[in-house]
C-alpha cells in the first residue's frame, strides 16, 4: 500500500522505486510540498502556504496602491524595474507556484491510473495535472526549479540587506533616517518614492509604513520561515550550478536596471547611479560589482541555513 500524501516523505527503501536524482530519493518537486517537521502534516502545511500566498497577495495590492498613489518625477514606469518589486515578486510567485503544488499533492489523486484506471482525459483531469508538482521531473525541470527556488531567496534575503544596511542609512529607504554618520543625497532618483525628511518611519502614513516594513522585512522572515521548516528541499547540487545561476540572475537585474534607466531615466537602485555615487562611474561600477559579491554572499549563508536544517531533522 502506497503511502499517503499527508505523511512525511519515507526513505526511498519504504516507497515505489523511482529516479533518484543527483542521491536524493525524492525529486525536489515533491520535497516543495514536505515539510521536514513531522509536527506539520500535509494539511496544515497546505494551510501554511495558502495564508502566506493571501498574506504576500494581499501586501502586494497595498504596495502597488502606496506606489502608484505617490508618484515621483519618473512616474510608475519606475516600479518594475526596482530591485524591491523583482524579488518581491520572484517570491510572491514561489509561493503560489508551492501553495497550488502543495493543495494538489495533498487533496488530489497521487496517480489516475494506479489502479488500473483508464487514464481520464477530461479537461478536468488535465487541469489537475497542469496544477500538480511533477512526480518524475526531469534533470531540467529539477536544475530549473532549485535554481529559481534559490534565486528567489536569495534575492529576497540581499534585498532585505541592502535596505536596511545601504538604502536607510544613506537616506534612501524613504522616510527619515536614523541619525548615523553618512553622506545624504536628495532622493529625486532614490529607490523610494517622496518622503518627508523630518519623519521617521512609524510616523508616516500607516500604507507607507506597512508597505516598508513587509516588503523589505517581513519577506525576508518568511523566507527563513521557508527554509527551515515548509520544505524538505536539500542543500542545492550541483553547488557551482546555482552559484552560476545567482551570478546570472544578479547580472540579469543589473541589465534590467540599465533598461530601466533608459526607458525612466531611474536606476532601480541609487548606487547603480553615478551621479548619486558622487559623479563617479567608477564607484558605481564597483557598487555594481559588490551587489553581484553580496548575492554570492547569501547564497553561501542560504546553503548554510539549508545544511543546518538538514542535520537537525535527520538527527530527529
Amino acid at each position: 500500500m502506497p503511502p499517503t500524501d499527508t505523511t512525511p516523505l519515507l526513505p526511498q527503501s519504504e516507497r515505489e522505486p523511482t529516479p533518484a536524482p543527483q542521491g536524493d530519493s525524492h525529486p525536489i518537486t515533491l520535497r516543495a510540498c514536505h515539510s521536514p517537521w513531522q509536527v506539520i502534516n500535509q494539511r496544515f502545511l497546505f494551510y501554511i502556504r495558502v495564508l502566506l500566498s493571501s498574506y504576500l497577495t494581499s501586501v502586494a495590492g497595498v504596495t502597488l496602491k502606496y506606489k502608484l498613489e505617490n508618484e515621483d518625477d519618473h512616474g510608475a514606469g519606475r516600479i518594475p524595474f526596482e530591485f524591491s518589486t523583482i524579488s518581491f515578486l520572484l517570491l510572491w510567485i514561489y509561493h503560489l507556484l508551492t501553495s497550488t503544488w502543495t493543495g494538489a499533492h495533498t487533496f488530489g489523486r497521487s496517480n489516475p491510473d494506479r489502479d488500473g484506471e483508464p487514464q481520464d482525459s477530461s479537461a478536468q483531469a488535465r487541469i489537475a495535472k497542469f496544477f500538480t508538482p511533477p512526480h518524475q521531473p526531469s534533470t531540467l525541470q529539477r536544475t530549473s526549479f532549485s535554481i529559481f527556488y534559490t534565486v528567489t531567496h536569495v534575492f529576497s534575503f540581499l534585498h532585505t540587506l541592502l535596505y536596511w544596511a545601504v538604502f536607510v542609512p544613506s537616506g534612501h529607504g524613504g522616510f527619515k533616517p536614523p541619525k548615523f554618520p553618512h553622506h545624504h543625497h536628495s532622493p529625486g532618483n532614490s529607490t523610494a518614492v517622496f518622503y518627508d525628511p523630518n519623519k521617521g518611519l512609524f510616523e508616516e502614513d500607516d500604507i507607507k509604513a506597512f508597505s516598508i516594513i513587509n516588503v523589505s522585512t517581513i519577506t525576508a522572515i518568511i523566507a527563513i520561515l521557508e527554509i527551515i521548516g515548509l520544505n524538505s528541499i536539500r542543500r542545492q547540487s550541483p553547488v557551482i550550478g546555482h552559484v552560476a545561476g545567482t551570478l546570472a540572475a544578479s547580472g540579469l537585474y543589473l541589465a534590467w536596471a540599465g533598461v530601466g534607466k533608459l526607458a525612466t531615466g531611474h536606476w532601480g537602485l541609487f548606487f547603480l547611479d553615478p551621479e548619486l555615487m558622487g559623479n563617479s562611474p567608477e564607484a558605481a561600477v564597483a557598487a555594481a560589482a559588490g551587489f553581484v559579491i553580496a548575492a554570492l554572499f547569501i547564497f553561501v549563508w542560504m546553503y548554510g541555513l539549508i545544511a543546518m536544517r538538514q542535520s537537525i531533522t535527520a538527527a530527529n
